[in-house]
Order: structure tokens, then C-alpha cells, then sequence
């Protein structure tokens, strides 16, 4: 059996972690040696230790990427300092070492480029796994991500030059082939997409081969406020117009139910009680999918598919680039409404009429019933036995 290092070097929140352990979990039970590489090893102490796991820090870049405005996958690695030989050298150096300490006959990388390149350097296997969005495809130059919005063609140009000459210059430091293009850092052994076709915004310009969601494992059973009505969940981050949206649901009367990580005192002490609960635990998404009957959430990939295949409508509050293509996604679908400027008289708007307009349900229903033969539970056994093989190779 193998010793496998997965990493995750990008993006913020739980949603890139839970995939991670129920995977991680997977190929331990095949047998193989398992350590992670996490971005935030301090949020996800608890629940790697739970899970039996040792986590090291990932080496990772200045805060940043992501934000709405940009327009290709490029600008983002641009914005994140990929364009910047030096810096980028040294993260490199920073996981060999880690590479080095765990010594991985594999290493299968979520969101995380830097990671990718150095096993490029050191030509070991890899695994790119993620939801679609952070796993370009193999086309140069990558696509514009907001067609709606389109950027000049020559500045998208200009940017991915300048991005695949700083990995190119990353490269040749360490006497490694080249990149003819920068979504060549993603052919590696193998690729795991996480999603359904409907949801990947390069859906376009892959074959259809996708493995579905990751299921969410463990978590909390769900305690929903007293009252009849419409059951609304409810994952929300804090931002500006947070208040305003809490005022919103409070004033609609359905029971509703609040995750919150890291729960801002002063908010849950302001609107705790009456139709709105809050938990700061994660809670159990088998249980919250087949309970709810309308979900509030910031358009975060896995809960977002998961409520999907649940059959149940949503009122999304994209929060960043990412956010917005899923949210898009699900508006197209007929199965949800964006609130993207998160103004407060819209986000109440489109509540109501969620609320109040069966055409959302059904659509999410329609879409539910299309993957009804999706066997959601057995991802990560599939994805072992494609660990299996790449070792195999």
C-alpha cells in the first residue's frame, strides 16, 4: 500500500476539509498511510484529530484570489502571486520540505497549485481532485469566466503569459520540463471531478466524467426551532449586510436553522430565539437535506450540490468568483434565485417570492430525480480504487 500526502492549499471554509476526511478516510480503509497538508490547521485541528489523521500546515500564498471581478483562472493565480518567480520558488522549497518529512509515494492535491508544481519538480505522482471550478482544463488560453461580463481578450492573454512564464522560470530552477501552457499544471496521473456537469463551469470543454459530491460525514443531528412553516437552512458567513438578512428571515416566521462557523457573539445575541436558531457545530447535511424545505447560503460548492440532490430550492449569496458561477449554475437550472449585490430589499425580495412560488421546488425536485441514481455514498470508495491504480502505474 501507498503514503499518500493530500493537500489543500486554497480557498477558505470547511468545504474543501470535509471532502478531504471523508476521502482520507476511504484510503485508509484500503489500506494506505494517509497525512493531510491544510491550509487553516488550526480550525481544522478538531476535526483531523477526530478523525484519527495527522495535519501539517500547507505552505500557502499571501490572502487573496477568488474575488468576483476576476475573469479567468489565471488572474487568480496572478492575484495570488504566481507571478512572482521568488515567491513562488520559496513556497516550492516549503513543501519539499514537507514532502521530504512525509515522504508520499503519491500526492493528491485539492486547490492547490503550488503543491502541484512542486511535484512537478520532483516528478511524483499526483491526483487532481476538486469541483470543477479549480481544476481547469487543458485548453490555452483558459476561458473567460463571466461571459456575461466578458474582459479584453488581450489583457486575459497578457495575464496567463505572464502567469506560465514565472512556473516556467519556477522550473527551470529545478532542472524540470516545462509547461507549454499554464492548465498543463493539471495533467498529472489522474483527475478527480467532484461535481455533477451541471455545476462545472468548464463543463464545455471536458468529456462528461465526473465522479459526483464528495458526501459530508459526521456532524451534528439538526434541533429546528418550534413552530410549522417552511424549514429554511441556513450556512452563512458573516458580511456587511448579514443583519439585514437575519432581520429578513426573522420577519418571514419560518422556523429556521443557522449554521454559523465561529459564531459572532454580538450577532447571535441580537437575533437568537423565536424562529431563528443558531449552531456553531457542523450539523448532519443527511439529515438537514431531507428536513429542509428551502435553504439560505452563500452558493459554497458541496452543501450547494448536496441540497441539489436533495430536491431543495435555494437563496444564494455569493461571496466570491466561485460562489457566483455556482450560484449561476443553479439560477440556470431554475432551481434557486442569486442575490449577488447582498442588498438588503433584494435578499428579502427574492426570499419571499421563494417563499411564496412553487417553481423553484419543483425545478430542484426535477433535478434531483435526474441523479436519482447517483450512489452519492460510494464516491469515496471509487475514488480509492483510482488511488489504487495511479499507484499501480
Amino acid at each position: 500500500m501507498g503514503r499518500i500526502l493530500m493537500t489543500w492549499e486554497l480557498g477558505a471554509g470547511r468545504g474543501h476539509l470535509a471532502p478531504m476526511l471523508s476521502l482520507a478516510g476511504a484510503l485508509r480503509a484500503a489500506g494506505h498511510h494517509v497525512e493531510l497538508a491544510v491550509r487553516d490547521p488550526v480550525d481544522a485541528k478538531p476535526f483531523v484529530e477526530r478523525a484519527g489523521f495527522v495535519a501539517h500546515a500547507a505552505p500557502i500564498p499571501t490572502p487573496g484570489g477568488g474575488a468576483i471581478s476576476l475573469a479567468s483562472y489565471p488572474q487568480i493565480l496572478k492575484q495570488l502571486g504566481f507571478a512572482q518567480p521568488d515567491r513562488v520558488e520559496a513556497r516550492v522549497r516549503a513543501w519539499h520540505s514537507l514532502f521530504d518529512q512525509v515522504t508520499p509515494d503519491l500526492v493528491i492535491c485539492d486547490h492547490s497549485p503550488t503543491a502541484l508544481l512542486a511535484a512537478r519538480c520532483r516528478q511524483l505522482k499526483a491526483i487532481v481532485t476538486g469541483t470543477g471550478f479549480f481544476v481547469p482544463p487543458d485548453v490555452s488560453p483558459l476561458p473567460d469566466l463571466r461571459p456575461w461580463q466578458p474582459s479584453e481578450p488581450d489583457v486575459l492573454a497578457r495575464d496567463e503569459a505572464t502567469v506560465l512564464n514565472s512556473l516556467n522560470s519556477v522550473l527551470e530552477r529545478f532542472s524540470a520540463s516545462g509547461l507549454d501552457r499554464v492548465a498543463q499544471l493539471f495533467a498529472v496521473q489522474a483527475q478527480a471531478l467532484f461535481t455533477v456537469r451541471e455545476l462545472d463551469n468548464y463543463a464545455a470543454f471536458r468529456r462528461p466524467d465526473y465522479l459526483g459530491p464528495v458526501p459530508a460525514s459526521g456532524g451534528t443531528p439538526p434541533v429546528w426551532p418550534a413552530g410549522t412553516g417552511t424549514r429554511i437552512f441556513a450556512y452563512l458567513r458573516r458580511f456587511d449586510m448579514l443583519p439585514a438578512l437575519l432581520t429578513a428571515l426573522r420577519d418571514s416566521g419560518q422556523p429556521t436553522l443557522i449554521y454559523m462557523p465561529q459564531q459572532p457573539h454580538d450577532i447571535t445575541a441580537q437575533f437568537e430565539g423565536g424562529n431563528l436558531h443558531f449552531s456553531a457545530e457542523p450539523l448532519d447535511m443527511d439529515q438537514i437535506t431531507q428536513q429542509c424545505d428551502l435553504a439560505v447560503l452563500h452558493a459554497g460548492h458541496g452543501v450547494t450540490a448536496a441540497l441539489l440532490l436533495a430536491g431543495k430550492p435555494m437563496l444564494l449569496l455569493p461571496l466570491h468568483l466561485e460562489m457566483l458561477l455556482t450560484a449561476r449554475a443553479v439560477a440556470a437550472l431554475g432551481a434557486g434565485l442569486v442575490a449577488p449585490e447582498l442588498k438588503p430589499a433584494g435578499m428579502a425580495r427574492k426570499l419571499t417570492r421563494l417563499l411564496q412560488a412553487p417553481e423553484f421546488a419543483i425545478a430542484a425536485r426535477e433535478f434531483a430525480e435526474r441523479y436519482a441514481g447517483l450512489d452519492v455514498k460510494g464516491i469515496p470508495s471509487r475514488f480509492a480504487a483510482l488511488v489504487d491504480h495511479v499507484l499501480g502505474q
